[in-house]
């Protein structure tokens, strides 16, 4: 015989279920946001489509020239999640209605998947596979200056107090030809540095003056070690006198075997000769870079 389920009992089991958080979690469909709202969520958390006088009200706070550094308040985020997921509610007085119940019972699992997920966006755009995220802190700052706008190249590094790196979540520029730039970072960031685009790599010396003709110049050289047959690269950096490798007719053109021999003779005499990848090593200068620190140092 084929037991009738009455209104009443059917009632009271639905009752029954969207009065615990704990009950519903366990017979939620545990089935994922579809991919467009997971996107559109993923740039939320990461403050896109967030009006710009919500993060920065007052115009002294961000004046010209200048970099400001801050931590994302994880309450504001949840609290901007949350209004988001408001557009869909049923609004209502009672202080424990069914709809609040399902949106404590699914709102650990969305959380959860954003914040595994931040990164991916910034990630795609750049071809690479995200990294996993965990946004249990997010520090940044904001750079308001014309060499936002004059170098558009510019790349950033972030370390936390172990020195190790952190993930960059969201690097930008707010608009054409804007003059101020925000940063997103994984984790608590104790030093930024920002460096010029790595196009910007090229050949120079350290140190170079000129009075009456006569050349005064320098450069830091790596030294070799031989191990076994195979020539490595040691840390330390030796200063090179280069001043007699200038032309004297020319004195701003090198004359490059003779620097070939004065850095060999320099960095190690044991080597017969330097050929050209170490020499390309030994002459690449980097890229210019800033680097800040949360004591407020500046390196």
């Amino acid at each position: 015989m084929k037991a009738t389920v009455t209104r009443g009992h059917f009632q009271a089991r639905m009752t029954s279920i969207f009065s615990s958080t704990a009950r519903l979690q366990t017979i939620t469909d545990p089935t994922p946001l579809p991919e467009n709202l997971l996107a559109w969520l993923r740039n939320l958390q990461l403050l896109n489509g967030v009006p710009f006088n919500y993060l920065v009200p007052d115009e002294g706070m961000l004046p010209a020239e200048s970099i400001r550094f801050f931590q994302l308040d994880p309450n504001w985020m949840d609290a901007l999640i949350d209004g988001a997921f408001s557009m869909g509610r049923n609004l209502t007085r009672e202080a424990s209605s069914p709809i609040l119940v399902l949106d404590e019972a699914t709102r650990p699992g969305v959380r959860l998947t954003l914040r595994v997920n931040a990164a991916a966006l910034r990630a795609a755009h750049l071809g690479l596979p995200a990294p996993v995220t965990t946004l249990k802190s997010v520090t940044g700052f904001l750079l308001r200056s014309t060499l936002v706008s004059a170098y558009p190249g510019i790349g950033v590094y972030a370390y936390d107090a172990n020195g190790s790196a952190r993930d960059i979540l969201r690097f930008e520029t707010l608009g054409r030809e804007s003059d101020t730039l925000l940063c997103l970072i994984d984790g608590d960031a104790v030093q930024i540095d920002l460096h010029e685009a790595p196009e910007q790599l090229h050949y120079g010396i350290d140190s170079y003056n000129i009075t009456s003709g006569k050349v005064d110049a320098f450069k830091k050289a790596h030294t070799f070690k031989i191990d076994n047959g195979r020539v490595s690269i040691d840390k330390p950096t030796v200063d090179v006198d280069i001043s007699e490798c200038f032309r004297e007719s020319a004195p701003r053109t090198m004359r490059m075997a003779k620097l070939a021999a004065t850095v060999k003779a320099k960095t190690n005499p044991s080597l017969p000769y330097l050929n050209a990848a170490q020499m390309g090593f030994e002459m690449t200068q980097g890229v210019g870079l800033v680097s800040f620190k949360s004591s407020g140092e500046q390196a």
